[in-house]
């Protein structure tokens, strides 16, 4: 059995604590989003929909054959989101606006990335982090979740047709 060495933690914690707060770590008292309580409900509701598909032995399957199953568009203000099925779990692919800069003649700069997000949808205190979330690329999502309802029988007949679910979080005026 293994045994951790005498008074390991408290050497550990005594460690973390002269830490401080460095750059890159995150302020104590971020904000979280206000959402009524319907809301907090479709939010979590649209978590557990699409983290549930993700489990299921038939999606499992045909990741075993495919490896990625692209299944819901995004498009937010400033950023274009596709979330797919992976073998890890669930991927989001990004797309950046960065905005004009000057320096380059007026360049149009995006940034583009791709990220593991399973930590929203697997757990209590995901919910909570995607509220607090001060993260461009996020911030979509939490909006989109928030304000439509994804059914459950609409991801299946999307995933079986091989398509995906196209929602913006954009206000047309």
């Amino acid at each position: 059995m293994v045994k951790a060495p005498e008074k390991f933690l408290d050497e550990y914690l005594s460690h973390e604590k002269g830490s401080g707060n460095k750059a890159g770590t995150r302020p104590s008292g971020s904000q979280i989003r206000k959402v009524s309580g319907e809301e907090l409900a479709r939010l979590k509701q649209n978590l557990q929909t699409l983290w549930g598909i993700y489990c299921t032995p038939e999606i499992k399957e045909i990741l075993s054959r495919k490896h990625k199953i692209h299944f819901l568009d995004i498009e937010g203000a400033g950023a274009n989101l596709k979330l797919s099925y992976v073998d890890k779990g669930i991927s989001l692919e990004y797309e950046l606006d960065m905005g004009s800069k000057k320096e380059l003649a007026g360049a149009h700069i995006y940034k583009q990335g791709e990220m593991n997000i399973n930590r929203y949808f697997t757990s209590v205190a995901g919910v909570e982090e995607l509220l607090k979330t001060n993260n461009a690329v996020l911030q979509p999502i939490v909006d989109v979740l928030i304000e439509k309802e994804i059914a459950e029988t609409d991801m299946w007949n999307i995933i079986a047709k091989g398509g995906q679910v196209h929602l913006s979080s954009v206000s047309y005026f």
